[in-house]
């Protein structure tokens, strides 16, 4: 993770996130759990965006497969727990 949460880079869980969400954003934990839903949806299809990028252009494999595996274990880590 390249950004600071409470003073860390490595991924939050999805306690933290919804805590985040509950007291930066005032959000009610329903509404929190459905943004969560969207960014992994989105997640989800950039993956499959920067997947047929990377195999039309084989000059980017080497940074898009190390952007796909930090991005699966973020959400993996973060969005399910």
């Amino acid at each position: 993770m390249a950004l600071t949460l409470n003073g860390s880079t490595r991924w939050p869980g999805a306690k933290e996130l919804r805590r985040l969400g509950e007291t930066r954003l005032g959000a009610s934990p329903a509404r929190v759990r459905r943004i969560l839903q969207r960014i992994e949806a989105a997640m989800a299809q950039t993956a499959v965006e920067v997947s047929a990028y990377v195999r039309d252009h084989p000059e980017f494999a080497e940074t898009g497969q190390r952007m796909l595996k930090e991005w699966a274990t973020g959400s993996s880590l973060s969005l399910r727990d």
